[in-house]
Parts: structure tokens; C-alpha cells; sequence
């Protein structure tokens, strides 16, 4: 290797990401446009997805008095070509990824013009995407029509429907089945929780604007694993929808993982709604590593918060809230309010919510086991019956006896003793920047 070389290597690794790509659009323009201006821009990440390739069709008339003519991709150095997959409808596509492509348009008077475009993702660590373009300056206004209309093919707005729209995972769709009635949780914590969504969009929503802020309110559900936060969250979705409401969730249950990227498309698809919309992010700390969590302060800080004029409200769960960082949960105006979920907090609730997973097979004999399950979260019940019902389905039985429920509590607390003895005597590992967690407990998208 020369010096040369060698040098050249080391100043191109020195260069961002986004310089290197809009340094080779521009030796690829002088080369083939030299007499032609150009302006370098940030581009919509959308002009790659091959979704906007197969249905923005040559001939597409486009403000600034031209039509698109069609596109072909090119080789470009920093750029290796990739997709992503997906279904739409019932259909599995390509859809969003890397490449970089030649964009040809035709004006009126038959004045033909190309826009180099290059996307790709910003490092190893990260499934985000950035895009530059280089355009005429006097096609900016064909160009933002031709980048808007990949925008709305590609992320349709969305309407009002009876079921909740999902950004990530390999389902768009879900319909919320929890009754808030099914929620058995203290009354004053429901109560005040569905008081403060109601007041926001009946009243709060005015407020922020009068304010000239946008009306974008954040909540916290925060509580040991099992307490009962996603099933809050499916039912203020289904009281949403009843509501006229739309509401969106954001699922880490794919291959992307938690990544900001979710966040980003949710927020655009709040702002262009045309009505008031409930957003649910669960695992809300899995989303804060590295620079994300960065961006995460942006949005919340109100930067880069959705400005939907209807009102958008965040509701965010997390089961450890010691890992969310203190300027996200003391800063006034991050968070506006945060709300602690309980294990069972007496004999009464714990009662109820044994009725509740004992069905048809509830007995009054089947209250000895109640005090056992006082402290312990709602989960914990839930497998008690689930297991205790499995014993009497085994035995081939259609009556599940009290004896049968008291082996299922001891057998669970001897289970959860022995798991936490194990861990105990683990020595500690390291684990990687990225966590492995189900941050899709809906089962959502997947």
C-alpha cells in the first residue's frame, strides 16, 4: 500500500457517513451534468423502499409543472444494497433498505433532469436509515412533490378504524379485546388514569394550544414485571377506539429490535393524522441506548414531539424505572406524570382477581389461598388458576378443589424461591448495549 494510499483510506474513514455519499452523488454529477447546479439535501428514506419503486409509476404528474419518468439503481461505493421484508395486505414485499438510485424526470415544454439519490444505514450498531439527494435548484419544488408522494405510498395517513395500527413487527394491524372492566387494579389508580386521558383530549388539548405548544401529553406506567401495565395499555386502546380515537403502538417484536427508527415513523404518522391519537410505546428504557436515547429526550423535551392538532398521548410502560435516566423522570415536562402500578395490595383486590381467572370454576372454598396473594402480581394469580384448572383437567376433573389451588401456590412460590436462590449464586455477566426483551407483551405485530 503507498502513502498515498494510505492516506486516502485514512481521511475517507475520517468522514461522516453522510459526506461520504454526498461527496460521491457529486463526482458522479460533475462527470455527467457538469454544465448543472445542483443543491445537496437531506432526503426521505422512503424514495429507497421498494414499496414507493412498484407503485410511484412512471408518468406520475408532480407539482413544478413535471411528471416522474422512471429510475434505475446505481453502484455506488459507500452504499451495498439491502431490504427489508414485510407483509402488506396479504402479500409478503421488499420494503425499506440501502441503494442508491437515478431518478429521471421530464418537465413540460419535454426538458429532461435527473436527481442522484443515496440511502443507507448510519453503522453496524444501528438499523437507521439516512438519505441525501442532489437536485436542480430549480426542480426543489418537483422534487419535494416526488418525495412526498413515496412518503403517503409507502406510510399511508391514518384513518379512524376499529382496530390499532402497529409500527414494527410483521402484522399492521390488531384488534384490542380487554374490557376496562377486566382491569382489576386499585379504583383510585384507574380511576385517576382514565380521568387524566379524558381531560386531555376534552380539555387539555385547547390548553396546550392556547399556550402554543403542541398538545402532546406523556404518561408512565411504571411497576415490577406482571403488575398488569399491558393490559392497562390494551384496555385505554379499546376505551381509545370506542372514543373515535385512533391509536397507534410501536412493536419491538421483529428483527429490528427496539430502535428509535420505530419511534420516528410513529411520531410522523401521529402529526399526520387528522385525528386525536393514543400512542403506546411498551419498554419504553429499551428504546434509550446509546444515541437513541438522545433522540428520546429530544421528543419528549418537545423538539421533535408530534404536533398533531387533535391532541396525541403517550402512554409508556417500563418495568425497570431505576434505568430510566433521572433527566427523563424529574425534568418537569419530560414525563408529565408517572404512575406506579402495584403488585395486589389486599385481600379484597386479590379475592376479585382469583374470581376473575377461576371463571365458571370460582368457589367460595377457594378463598383460603387469598392472603397468599396479597404482594404478588397480578401474573402471579393468573398462573395460580391457570395451573391449578391444568391439574384438575389432568385428574379428569371438571371441579378444581381447594386442595388442587393450594398446591398451585405452593408449587409457583417454591418455583419463584428457587429461581431467585439460582440467580443469587450466578456470578454476575456482562451483558451487550443491546437488551433481549419481549418488548411486544401484546403480542402485537407478531
Amino acid at each position: 500500500m503507498t502513502p498515498a494510499s494510505s492516506s486516502n483510506e485514512s481521511e475517507a474513514a475520517s468522514q461522516l457517513l453522510y459526506e461520504r455519499l454526498v461527496l460521491w452523488a457529486k463526482e458522479y454529477w460533475e462527470g455527467h451534468y457538469p454544465d448543472q447546479s445542483f443543491v445537496p439535501l437531506w432526503a426521505t428514506i422512503e424514495c429507497a423502499n421498494r414499496v414507493a419503486h412498484h407503485q410511484v409509476r412512471p408518468g406520475r404528474r408532480l407539482k413544478g409543472k413535471s411528471k416522474f419518468v422512471g429510475m434505475e439503481a446505481m453502484d455506488c461505493p459507500v452504499v451495498v444494497p439491502i431490504s427489508d421484508f414485510g407483509t402488506r395486505g396479504n402479500q409478503m414485499v421488499l420494503t425499506s433498505g440501502a441503494g442508491a438510485y437515478l431518478f429521471h424526470f421530464r418537465d413540460d415544454i419535454g426538458r429532461e433532469y435527473d436527481v442522484v439519490y443515496a440511502c443507507t444505514y448510519l453503522g453496524d450498531n444501528s438499523r437507521d436509515l439516512i438519505a441525501i439527494a442532489l437536485v436542480p435548484e430549480e426542480r426543489l419544488e418537483s422534487w419535494a412533490s416526488f418525495e412526498l408522494m413515496c412518503m403517503r405510498v409507502v406510510r399511508p395517513p391514518i384513518r379512524r378504524r376499529r382496530d390499532v395500527y402497529i409500527v414494527g413487527g410483521s402484522e399492521t394491524f390488531f384488534e384490542p379485546a380487554v374490557d376496562w372492566e377486566d382491569v382489576i387494579l386499585p379504583d383510585a389508580l384507574k380511576s385517576t388514569l382514565l380521568d387524566d386521558m379524558e381531560a386531555f383530549f376534552t380539555r387539555g388539548v385547547g390548553i396546550y394550544r392556547e399556550l402554543k405548544l403542541p398538545p402532546f401529553r406523556k404518561l408512565l406506567l411504571a411497576g415490577i414485571p406482571g403488575t398488569g401495565k399491558t393490559m392497562l395499555c390494551a384496555a385505554m386502546a379499546k376505551l381509545a377506539i370506542d372514543r373515535k380515537r385512533v391509536v397507534v403502538y410501536v412493536s419491538g417484536s421483529d428483527r429490528d429490535g427496539a430502535s428509535f427508527e420505530k419511534i420516528q415513523r410513529a411520531l410522523m404518522a401521529v402529526s399526520a393524522a387528522k385525528f386525536p391519537v393514543l400512542l403506546i410505546v411498551e419498554e419504553l428504557d429499551a428504546y434509550l441506548q446509546g444515541d437513541d436515547k438522545a433522540r428520546i429526550l429530544n421528543v419528549l423535551d418537545g423538539i421533535e414531539s408530534p404536533n398533531n392538532p387533535r391532541g396525541a398521548l403517550l402512554l409508556a410502560t417500563t418495568n425497570y424505572p431505576e434505568a430510566i435516566d433521572e433527566r427523563i423522570a424529574k425534568r418537569p415536562g419530560r414525563l408529565d406524570r408517572i404512575f406506579i402500578v402495584p403488585p395486589i395490595q389486599d385481600e379484597v383486590q386479590a379475592e376479585k382477581m382469583l374470581k376473575h381467572y377461576m371463571g365458571d370454576h370460582w368457589s367460595q372454598d377457594h378463598s383460603t389461598v387469598v392472603p397468599y396473594l396479597v404482594n404478588q402480581p397480578g401474573a402471579f394469580v393468573r398462573e395460580v388458576a391457570l395451573h391449578a384448572r391444568m391439574l384438575a383437567a389432568h385428574a379428569h376433573q371438571t371441579v378444581v378443589t381447594p386442595y388442587m389451588l393450594n398446591e398451585s401456590v405452593t408449587s409457583l412460590l417454591r418455583q419463584i424461591n428457587s429461581e431467585s436462590d439460582f440467580l443469587k449464586q450466578r456470578k454476575p455477566i456482562s451483558l451487550s448495549a443491546a437488551k433481549v426483551r419481549d418488548t411486544n407483551p401484546f403480542g402485537w405485530g407478531t
